[in-house]
């Protein structure tokens, strides 16, 4: 911890760390459904809370490693042993450990690194960039097996001396072995790792070369690590399983993970190039490139590209596929910018240029930290709160289950003693006629009610815009709008 509080860019690192708080906070929902579905919800399937006949086809076919589900469920089971029982604060506190766990192994390679950019002003750039790039807090605060895989294998970066040149002989077996632990933790929370991995070890035969004691200790902490998970598996899902082996066979030789959708080789620069928000995106391509090809024999490239060109073969392609490696992609991009700066510092448009994407990049930042991965939970957090006050909850849905996102059902959010009713829009009117309650709660995927029924008074109890916003009467956009309300409707005169 003192490389980073000694730093001179202390207080660009305590900006990355505020950045990660106020993100594991507001980053309520998930990135993509495997970060809830395959982690949350089978912690809360030990807690004997989810039935069994919901869950994927992964699940049933045990071909996901328990590692990280377990993980939470014991971050879970301390946090409801000292009261701490809200779901919803619960799930921020494991966004708050992946967030703090990220900056400070993040933040201790990117030091090191540094020193293999030549130009100051470079170096200040990548130490920033790798702190608050405006998607990088985000990313870091998801308790998914992408996040956790690139940790675990940063973290083992720490540990091999060849890497960074920083310990003595005597600590060198016990780091050995401490770095071939998470290595193969790394595996298991994400079994596509083993690409970089391949490309460490090639890395550490052709340029380090260190004795062939060293590969056995990587061997030995390696072995540690599989037996843990070994056991974890066998705890978590009641016999004896080979995930890495059933998930190869599935997804691989059964080619299962196809039927989600295929893409051609190129794609992945297509997704970064829109989705990492041009021209920030653009312009890191272009100098990634250049480090490519400029300095080929860097660690970053030998661990990057195996992993890159085992994802562009496999058909099935999602970008979030390579979060594991973005330290590793961005340090190319700063070798890249830190080539091409030579040429380019005495050039008019550069500082200009350079301050627009800086300003851009914050304002993009200021927006991603404080904005809920899914707006969905946003309802799921004041039914949550609402039914602490006033329980039941029985919930009439105009559409679609609230808790049903088209995948799965999700069960860790929902209220004690919740009850939903789901109706389609069209039999609204007729249902609202035989009604005779004194009192209903209605969710309307639009921000007004589809018919109006004099014997109710009606109260919109919530909806995630600003109420300024809801108050504004310009050519009747609310009855076209597809935002959600939660209505409150009592009896006249009860």
């Amino acid at each position: 911890m003192n490389e980073i509080w000694q730093s001179a860019h202390r207080n660009l690192f305590l900006l990355g760390l505020l950045c990660i708080i106020i993100a594991s906070w507001c980053s309520i929902g998930y990135h993509q459904m495997d970060e809830h579905y395959m982690i949350l919800e089978y912690a809360n399937y030990k807690f004997g809370l989810v039935p069994y006949s919901v869950y994927p086809w992964e699940f049933l076919q045990k071909i996901r490693p328990a590692l990280q589900p377990t993980i939470a469920y014991y971050v879970f089971q301390i946090l409801r042993s000292i009261g701490l029982q809200d779901a919803f604060v619960q799930v921020f506190i494991l966004r708050l450990i992946a967030g703090c766990l990220a900056w400070f192994v993040y933040t201790k390679v990117a030091l090191r690194l540094s020193a293999h950019l030549a130009d100051i002003k470079i170096k200040s750039l990548w130490l920033m960039s790798i702190t608050t790039l405006w998607f990088i807090p985000y990313l870091n605060v998801r308790f998914s097996s992408e996040n956790f895989a690139g940790i675990s294998f940063m973290a083992a970066l720490l540990f091999i001396p060849d890497v960074f040149k920083r310990t003595s002989i005597k600590a060198r077996s016990m780091q050995y072995v401490l770095a071939g632990f998470f290595l193969a933790s790394a595996f298991y929370f994400r079994f596509q790792i083993a690409f970089a991995i391949l490309g460490l070890l090639l890395w550490l035969l052709i340029y380090a070369r260190p004795l062939w004691k060293a590969y056995l200790f990587l061997l030995i902490g390696a072995a540690m690590a599989i037996v843990l998970n070994l056991f974890v598996d066998h705890w978590f899902y009641g016999e004896w399983v080979l995930s890495p082996i059933r998930y190869y066979n599935a997804n691989i030789i059964q080619n299962v993970a196809s039927t989600y959708g295929v893409m051609p080789w190129w794609e992945y620069f297509v997704l970064f190039a829109t989705q990492a928000f041009p021209p920030i995106s653009l312009v890191l391509l272009l100098v990634f490139f250049i480090g490519l090809f400029k300095r080929p024999n860097q660690l970053m490239v030998f661990v990057l590209l195996p992993f890159l060109l085992g994802h562009i073969i496999v058909p099935h392609k999602e970008f979030r596929f390579l979060y594991p490696m973005l330290l590793p992609f961005l340090f190319i991009c700063f070798s890249g910018l830190d080539e091409a700066w030579i040429k380019i510092k005495t050039q008019k448009w550069v500082y200009p240029a350079l301050k627009i994407l800086v300003v851009l990049n914050f304002l993009l930042l200021a927006y991603r930290i404080v904005w809920p991965a899914s707006n969905a939970h946003r309802y799921y957090r004041f039914l949550y709160n609402y039914a602490k006050v006033h329980p039941p909850i029985h919930l009439i849905t105009l559409g679609n289950g609230l808790y049903d996102d088209g995948h799965n059902e999700i069960y860790i959010y929902r209220p004690k003693g919740f009850v939903e009713d789901t109706l389609a829009v069209s039999d609204y009117p007729a249902y609202m006629e035989a009604q005779n309650a004194d009192s209903l709660m209605v969710l309307s995927y639009q921000l007004t009610l589809p018919t109006h029924d004099e014997r109710y008074t009606e109260e919109r109890i919530y909806v995630s815009l600003p109420n300024w916003i809801v108050g504004i009467q310009l050519n009747d956009w609310q009855s076209r709008s597809d935002i959600w309300s939660i209505w409150r409707l009592r009896k006249k005169n009860h």
